[in-house]
């Protein structure tokens, strides 16, 4: 048992330090518990190594299914460990197999239940995760900058700092994305006051975060970063973020997003004159991932999948194929409620279509991106497409 707990806190170690290594820890403790038995310190160990299954031989199914073992564990041996282990499911395994709004629902719940069972630091993680997947699903952004600005306070109250870290960066998305409407809080003010004063950009974050070894959250930052990047046309800076960003070895949820958008700022610069060969590359090997994807989970992938191949098809000349397959992406985000990938699928159609010299059909589903955005709360992605307009 207490060999099985120190691992336990040696994975919580390595997890924002060397997750490199957790794949080995993760199966010693499954060695272990096959020849000495089991105990609930199993559960954590069993989710670490259905990790080390993905990475190890990319096998979705087999991750999910000892995943999914992890939760009979703490109803066996302690139920006042279930909320924590519930959490680490639908935060990092769940989304493979299951809608990411589902799971992002669960986690919040998961929060009070772990605060029930005084387990703080959890609680905060799920703060995090539930921020990040509420992104990711297309969520109302003004609903959740205020679920974001409440979680600062109780990371700071609680001297969470780790957690405040990382959680400023998600905040500041929102901010950026939500633009002047509304009254937004400042994602850095609390932390200045955490740091001594140290800490009030995101530069700030990320230079504390590299020069004290804190990996995830710098990686966290560069993905943060493609992503603003992407959706504000800032193709050569989102490629730049995309070169400098490296996959924990985890396969967390960012790593698939990242994915997503390095594909797509790589199908846009295809576009561009000098014509790069390396970007339909990049942009092809995201392209092989997602279609791998959407075969565990056409809900969370399938949208993302056709908008990829939609941008192929336009990038190497293939018209046909592209419209088919931007209708395809719009309905499917419908159909599975990622509004913002929606909106973000009338966008890139509406150019596809000004190329094409369909105007009509250009200004129509340009007007249907603003209306998604407008439901996402993306206020500040309509006045750039209003600014386009004018131009």
């Amino acid at each position: 048992v207490w060999t099985m707990r120190f691992m336990n806190c040696l994975l919580r170690c390595l997890f924002s330090t060397a997750p490199i290594v957790m794949p080995l820890v993760a199966c010693r403790m499954a060695a272990l518990s096959s020849e000495f038995g089991y105990c609930s310190d199993n559960a954590m160990g069993y989710l670490a190594y259905s990790h080390a299954v993905l990475n190890v031989t990319q096998d979705v199914d087999a991750c999910y299914q000892w995943a999914r073992i992890s939760l009979s564990f703490p109803e066996r041996f302690d139920l006042s460990l279930l909320p924590k282990v519930k959490l680490f499911f639908y935060a990092n395994m769940a989304f493979w197999k299951e809608p990411i709004q589902a799971c992002c629902d669960i986690i919040l719940k998961i929060k009070e239940d772990l605060l029930m069972v005084g387990d703080i630091e959890s609680a905060v993680a799920a703060i995090f995760y539930h921020t990040r997947q509420s992104l990711f699903s297309g969520n109302e952004l003004t609903a959740a900058e205020k679920v974001c600005s409440s979680g600062m306070a109780m990371m700071t109250q609680l001297s969470q700092l780790q957690s405040c870290l990382s959680h400023s960066s998600n905040h500041l998305i929102i901010v950026k994305l939500i633009g002047g409407v509304g009254t937004h809080h400042n994602p850095f003010a609390k932390l200045s006051g955490s740091f001594n004063g140290e800490i009030n950009s995101e530069d700030d974050v990320l230079q504390h975060a590299l020069s004290t070894g804190k990996t995830g959250v710098a990686q966290g930052i560069r993905f943060n970063r493609l992503f603003l990047s992407y959706w504000f046309k800032r193709y050569g800076e989102a490629a730049e973020m995309a070169e400098h960003y490296i996959s924990r070895t985890l396969m967390p949820l960012v790593d698939t997003q990242y994915a997503f958008y390095s594909g797509l700022t790589a199908y846009q610069l295809a576009r561009y004159p000098p014509s790069d060969p390396k970007w339909i590359a990049i942009g092809e090997k995201s392209l092989l991932l997602l279609k791998s994807w959407k075969s565990h989970s056409a809900w969370n992938w399938q949208n993302k999948f056709l908008l990829l191949e939609a941008e192929c098809h336009f990038s190497k000349g293939e018209m046909e194929k592209a419209e088919v397959s931007y209708i395809l992406a719009i309905e499917s985000a419908r159909r599975h409620k990622f509004v913002h990938e929606e909106g973000l699928g009338n966008e890139l159609f509406s150019t596809f279509c000004a190329t094409i010299g369909n105007v009509d059909k250009a200004k129509s589903h340009l007007l249907e991106a603003k209306a998604c955005y407008k439901k996402w709360g993306a206020f500040a992605l309509i006045d750039q497409l209003n600014s386009l307009e004018k131009q």
